[in-house]
C-alpha cells in the first residue's frame, strides 16, 4: 500500500540531515578528509489523516467491512442491488480492526574532502533494514456475507455442484419459455404473451446477475450473501418468485433448484486466507518478513560562504555554507504485495539545495536551515488504488511514472553550549511537499477504468519535526595553536507532532553520529 510513501520521501530526506544539521561546520577544512558514520532508529504506530491523529493502519480498518476498502466487491454489490431491487444492498464483512507497528534502522557510511578552505565535496551511502508488523482482527458478529461456496480457491467442490447445477436448471426453464415464447404458445392470450415476454427478460437479467456474483471466473465474488441473512433471503426470494410465474401461467415446470449460498459468516480465518492465498485475487503480504537494502545514496558539495565562528567559550560569530546535493534513486521503495511497507529509500532521484546559518552569543546559538529538493520523475511498480481501498485485487500492480512533487524544507535549532565543545540543542523543522503527478509507464500498464492519478490523492502534504539532544565538537588539530584528535558526535531524539493535508506517518527517531577527521594534504 501507498499509505505513507509521500511521507517516506521525507524520512529518507532527513536521514542525511544527521550530518548537516549538527554546529560545527558543515564544510571541511582544507586538507583534511572527514568519515562520516551516523544511524537512526525509527519507529511508529500513529499517522496524520488530514491532521487528526489515528492508527498507523487505520486505512486497513472498516466498520462495516466491504467495497469501502475491498474495491473487488464493488461489482457484487452492483449485481446485489440489481437481484434484490434494494439499493442499499451491500455485502458486510463485520467490524474489521487494525494495528500496525513500523520500524527501520539505518546507517549512513559518508565521507567528505576538504579541497579547498571553502569547497567541501561529499558522498553518502544509507544502508536500511525496514519491517512493519500488521495485526487484523475481524469481529463477524454483525456480518451477512460468508465464503462463496462455489469460489473455485476458497469454495467447496459440493457448492461447486451445487451452483453448477442450479444455473443448468435456470438456463434450461429460461431456454423453454423462449422456445414456447417463438411457438406461438402464447399468442392466443396477449396479457400472458406480455408477462412471459417480461419474464423472460427478467428472468435473463437475473440469472446474468446471479452468475456473475457466484460462478463466472471473470467476476464471481469470493464472498456472497448468507443464506440466512435479510439479503441472502432476499436473493433466495427473487428464485423463487421467478420458479414460480414459470411453474404457474407459463407452464414451465421442473426449476427448483437453488442456488449454494454460504452457511457460516466468513470469519478471521477466510479473510486472512482471501488477502494472502497465492492463489486468491490479492495475493498480498501480513507477515513482518524485513527489507534489508541500501537506501538512495548522494553526493554534493558544500560552498562555505562565511566562516567567522569563534571556537572558545563565547561562541560568538557567524558562518553560513550552501550545501548542493543529488540523491541517487538507489533506495527500495515500499513493496508493492505488502498492505504496508516502510521501505528503504524512495527509489527516485532529486537535486536540492540547503543554506546554512550559524548565529552564536555568548553561550547561546543557533542553526537556521533553508532548502529545496526537486525530485525527479521516474518509474515505479505499485499496487494502483486510492489510499481507501488497500484490499485491490493482485492484478492492479503495474508500473507507473511517478513524479514525486518538490518539497521546501525550513528549520531552526538553538543550542546552550555547556562546554566550550558540548551543548544542548532542540529544534523544529518544517516541510511541505507539492502534489505528485502519476501516470501510466505504457499502453501495456494501463488498467481500463481506473486512473493512474488515483495514487496521488492526498499527496500534498506538511510536516512539522521537533527534535532534541546533545552535540559534541572538538577541532583537535584541524584548528591552529590546537591538537588532539578531531571529531564531531551528536545524538538526537526527533519526533512528528503535526501533519496536514494527506497520510503523514507520527515517526519517533533516535539519531546518532560520529565524524571523525584525517589529514590528506596541508
Amino acid at each position: 500500500m501507498r499509505l505513507d510513501r509521500r511521507v517516506l520521501v521525507a524520512t529518507a530526506l532527513l536521514l542525511p540531515a544527521v550530518a548537516m544539521a549538527q554546529f560545527p561546520p558543515v564544510g571541511v577544512p582544507r586538507g583534511l578528509v572527514r568519515l562520516d558514520l551516523d544511524g537512526a532508529l525509527e519507529s511508529v504506530n500513529r499517522a496524520y489523516f488530514d491532521g487528526a491523529l489515528g492508527e498507523f493502519a487505520a486505512d486497513l480498518a472498516s466498520p462495516a467491512l466491504g467495497e469501502d476498502r475491498i474495491p473487488g466487491l464493488t461489482d457484487a454489490d452492483a449485481r446485489l442491488t440489481r437481484i434484490t431491487g434494494d439499493p442499499g444492498a451491500r455485502l458486510d464483512l463485520g467490524s474489521l480492526a487494525a494495528t500496525a507497528r513500523g520500524s527501520r534502522t539505518v546507517g549512513v557510511i559518508g565521507v567528505a574532502v576538504g579541497v579547498t578552505s571553502r569547497l567541501t565535496l561529499f558522498a553518502r551511502l544509507p544502508l536500511a533494514r525496514a519491517s512493519v508488523t500488521t495485526t487484523l482482527t475481524l469481529d463477524s458478529t454483525t456480518s451477512n456475507a460468508g465464503v462463496n461456496p462455489a469460489d473455485p480457491v476458497f469454495g467447496t467442490a459440493a457448492g461447486a455442484t451445487q451452483t453448477a447445477a442450479f444455473f443448468q436448471d435456470f438456463g434450461n426453464a429460461l431456454q423453454s419459455l423462449q422456445t414456447r415464447l417463438q411457438a406461438g404458445a402464447y399468442d392466443g392470450d396477449p396479457a400472458l404473451r406480455a408477462f412471459a415476454q417480461t419474464t423472460l427478460a427478467s428472468g435473463t437479467a437475473l440469472r446474468n446477475d446471479l452468475f456473475g456474483l457466484l460462478a463466472d471466473p471473470g467476476t464471481a465474488s469470493a464472498f456472497a450473501p448468507t443464506a440466512t441473512s435479510q439479503l441472502g433471503s432476499a436473493v433466495a426470494a427473487r428464485v423463487q418468485a421467478l420458479q414460480t410465474a414459470l411453474a404457474g401461467s407459463l407452464g414451465i415446470a421442473g426449476f427448483v433448484s437453488a442456488p449454494a449460498l454460504p452457511g457460516p459468516r466468513a470469519g478471521q480465518g477466510d479473510f486472512t486466507s482471501y488477502l494472502t492465498s497465492a492463489n486468491g485475487p490479492i495475493g498480498g503480504r501480513l507477515d513482518d518478513t524485513p527489507l534489508s537494502q541500501r537506501g538512495d545514496a548522494e553526493a554534493g558539495g558544500v560552498w562555505t560562504l562565511v566562516d567567522r565562528w569563534n571556537d572558545d567559550a563565547r561562541s560568538t560569530g557567524i558562518r553560513a555554507a550552501v550545501t548542493g546535493v543529488f540523491r541517487l534513486g538507489t533506495g527500495f521503495p515500499p513493496r508493492p504485495n505488502y498492505f504496508l511497507d516502510l521501505g528503504t529509500g524512495t527509489g527516485h532521484s532529486a537535486l536540492g539545495g540547503e543554506i546554512t546559518t550559524d548565529v552564536g552569543f555568548g553561550k547561546f546559538a543557533a542553526r537556521l536551515t533553508a532548502g529545496y529538493l526537486h525530485q525527479l520523475a521516474g518509474d515505479q511498480v505499485v499496487r494502483l488504488t486510492s489510499p481507501a481501498q488497500p484490499y485491490a485485487p493482485f492484478n492492479q500492480i503495474v508500473t507507473v511514472r511517478v513524479n514525486p512533487g518538490d518539497i521546501l524544507t525550513f528549520g531552526a535549532h538553538p543550542m546552550f553550549r555547556l562546554l566550550p565543545s558540548f551543548g544542548i540543542q532542540a529544534g523544529v523543522d518544517y516541510w511541505r511537499q507539492t502534489a505528485e503527478q502519476v501516470a501510466y509507464a505504457g499502453a501495456t500498464d494501463s488498467i481500463p477504468g481506473i486512473p493512474a492519478a488515483i495514487l496521488a490523492t492526498d499527496s500534498r502534504i506538511g510536516v512539522t519535526t521537533f527534535s532534541a539532544g546533545v552535540t559534541y565538537s572538538r577541532p583537535g588539530a584541524t584548528k591552529p595553536g590546537t591538537s588532539g584528535l578531531p571529531l564531531d558526535a551528536s545524538w538526537t531524539f526527533e519526533q512528528v507532532i503535526a501533519g496536514s493535508g494527506g497520510r503523514v506517518l507520527k515517526t519517533q527517531t533516535v539519531r546518532a553520529g560520529l565524524r571523525l577527521y584525517h589529514r590528506l594534504f596541508k
